[in-house]
């Protein structure tokens, strides 16, 4: 007999390895990253308003970068290893696009808009982020502290301190 435990252990990997593919270029984009690179470009739209149009491209960029990648290039840092980020291409292409799409386009960001106004969309993107961020706190605390030859399973401190920087994602350096 399952436990809730073991149910809500195979609905969030089932989520995270859920993709949508597309052949014509070979890529799967999974919908988790997807979701989140929205969320972060929308929320940061939405929280400079109207004075988006006085922040520069590469300063809007790197705040996007860091929001989304903070935490878990902050933890891989500390440890000494080298970031996630430069070694996922699918990253460099989906973040930077969908910031693209949100700062310049009106159309982009007015859609956006009345569909985070749908009951329930909001806490969906929501949902889609405390996923992405609890396996972070796992792959990059846990897991990645258990796994170093250097620091071993018995390391409760660093897990705890890798997982929480991990888990606060780029809220650590936007004060969020």
């Amino acid at each position: 007999m399952n436990t809730i435990t073991q149910h809500l252990v195979g609905i969030v990997s089932t989520l995270r390895g859920a993709a949508i593919s597309i052949p014509s270029v070979g890529v799967y984009l999974p919908i988790l990253e997807l979701l989140h690179a929205i969320l972060i470009g929308y929320t940061y739209r939405t929280a400079l308003s109207d004075s988006h149009s006085e922040i520069g491209w590469g300063q809007g960029l790197l705040a996007t970068i860091v929001m989304a990648a903070g935490g878990g290039s902050t933890v891989s840092l500390i440890r000494g290893d080298p970031m996630g980020i430069l070694k996922d291409n699918r990253f460099w292409c989906l973040y930077p696009t969908v910031y693209w799409l949100m700062f310049s386009n009106s159309y982009i960001y007015g859609f956006l808009q009345r569909i985070f106004a749908i009951p329930f969309v909001e806490e969906i993107f929501a949902a889609a982020d405390g996923v992405k961020r609890a396996a972070g706190v796992v792959k990059f605390g846990v897991d990645a502290v258990s796994l170093n030859p250097e620091l071993g399973p018995d390391k409760w401190a660093a897990k705890i301190i890798c997982g929480s920087l991990a888990g606060c994602g780029g809220g650590l350096w936007v004060g969020k």
